[in-house]
C-alpha cells in the first residue's frame, strides 16, 4: 500500500514537471518566433530546431537530475541514521539503489522529451513569412 502512494506522488511530480517544462518552451517559442524565422532563413534545418528546442528542454532538466544524486546521499544518510541502529540488522549504507539511479535516470530522459513535442509542433507550424513579419500580431485568430 505504501509503495503504491509513493508511486502516485512520483507520477504526480512527474506530470507536475512536464507542464512545468511544457510551459517554459512554450513561452520560449513564442518570444523566439523572429529569431528561429532569421535562423531558418539562413539555413537552419527543422531538424537543428527540433535539436535546439530538446536541448533546451534538457537543459532545464540537467541541474535538477544532477543536484537530486548530489543531495541524495546525505539525505539518505541522516534518514538512516535517525531510523535505524546497527542493532536492527538493515543495511544503512546511504546509496541509492541501482533501480533507483536508472529509474532516476529514465524519468530525467522522459521528462524533456515528452514536455518538448507541443513546443516543436508549434515552432514547425510557423510559417517563414509570418514569423519574419514584425507588423504583424503573433497570435492567430
Amino acid at each position: 500500500m505504501l509503495g503504491l502512494i509513493f508511486d502516485i506522488i512520483i507520477l504526480l511530480f512527474i506530470i507536475l514537471s512536464v507542464l512545468l517544462i511544457y510551459s517554459l518552451l512554450m513561452l520560449s517559442v513564442e518570444t523566439k518566433t523572429f529569431e528561429f524565422g532569421v535562423m531558418r532563413m539562413v539555413g537552419l534545418s527543422k531538424g537543428g530546431l527540433v535539436a535546439m528546442i530538446v536541448l533546451q528542454a534538457f537543459m532545464f532538466v540537467l541541474p535538477s537530475v544532477v543536484l537530486g544524486f548530489v543531495l541524495s546521499v546525505p539525505s539518505l544518510g541522516s534518514m538512516y541514521g535517525k531510523l535505524f541502529t546497527e542493532d536492527m540488522g538493515v543495511d544503512t549504507t546511504p546509496w541509492p539503489s541501482d533501480f533507483a539511479v536508472l529509474q532516476a535516470c529514465i524519468v530525467g530522459i522522459v521528462i524533456p522529451l515528452v514536455s518538448s513535442i507541443l513546443p516543436i509542433r508549434a515552432a514547425m507550424n510557423k510559417n517563414l513569412n509570418d514569423s519574419l513579419d514584425l507588423q504583424r500580431s503573433k497570435t492567430n485568430a
